[in-house]
């Protein structure tokens, strides 16, 4: 074919589709050796969730506070902040109350934290 003006050759690239399983593709599937289908087995309650280690910041009431340094047993000043305010989040979602917290790094830097403090503000 001859080329006109404007025209460019181009290659078209063929488009494949990866398979897609059917419904009916995966009622073919056979159940491995090791998993045992049961039936009527109860759904058991669930358990309930600790928050964390830090679960006491929900009783903290207004105008209390703590510190966390890197010399308090079992416990990181990095990882306060976050989880704290995770508990005032979960505390305000299940119970409809104003819980509000705020932390401060007292000492180090922000990224690396030596000394945390945690305060509830509301």
């Amino acid at each position: 074919m001859p080329r006109t003006k404007g025209s460019k050759n181009k290659k078209v690239k063929k488009v494949v589709m990866p398979h897609v399983l059917s419904s009916h593709d995966l009622t073919m599937v056979a159940v491995p050796h090791v998993i045992q289908i049961r039936n009527n087995v109860p759904l058991p309650d669930p358990q309930h969730m600790t928050l964390s280690k830090y679960g006491f910041i929900s009783t903290l009431q207004i105008g209390q506070s703590f510190e966390v340094a890197t010399t308090t047993h079992d416990f990181k000043p990095s990882s306060l902040a976050p989880a704290a305010y995770q508990i005032a989040s979960t505390v305000r979602k299940t119970t409809n109350k104003r819980f509000t917290i705020a932390c401060r790094t007292l000492e180090g830097t922000s990224q690396h934290p030596t000394k945390v403090g945690c305060w509830r503000i509301a």
